[in-house]
């Protein structure tokens, strides 16, 4: 196993320039999937069916018989299950991502903020409560770029403002 993992290591290493070229986390995660997905079933990534490719991992694909079944059906799009989600979903970092977008946009951060401030504020504004982790990232690279100023406050937290 111990081999196995320097193995993978080592591939991660040298796809990691390519990988962090691309500054949606979302695409870079969904490649790292596509990636792991691929070692897990045996098969090269570029051995792939297009069809296997274009459902993604963990994705079902319909026949033409099931999709008209479903058209049928009496479930409203907006219920959870109808857009693919379980009650009780965790949102993921990408609508976070997402979120935080929006509060850039607009006058939000005229203010310091704390992470705490800014989770608060997407579930009283998108009614959606992200983890603070999932912030903290995407915050560094705003401060990073210049979107967003950083600084710690009097208790020691980061402090995120225009």
């Amino acid at each position: 196993m111990q081999k196995q993992f320097q193995e993978l290591k080592r591939q991660l290493a040298e796809l990691s320039e390519t990988i962090n070229k691309f500054e949606s986390e979302a695409v870079q995660l969904r490649i790292i999937e596509l990636i792991f997905d691929q070692a897990r079933s045996g098969q090269g990534f570029f051995e792939t069916s297009s069809e296997e490719y274009e459902a993604g991992p963990g994705r079902v694909r319909r026949s033409e018989g099931s999709a008209a079944k479903t058209r049928g059906s009496t479930a409203s799009s907006d219920a959870p299950a109808a857009r693919g989600r379980s009650r009780g979903a965790i949102p993921s970092a990408s609508g976070a991502v997402s979120a935080l977008s929006n509060l850039v946009q607009g006058n939000y951060f005229k203010e310091k903020r704390t992470i705490g401030d800014i989770v608060k504020q997407c579930q009283d504004e998108f009614g959606v409560r992200y983890k603070s982790n999932a912030f903290s990232g995407p915050l560094s690279r705003y401060a990073k770029k210049g979107v967003l100023k950083r600084e710690k406050n009097e208790e020691g937290n980061y402090v995120y403002f225009k």
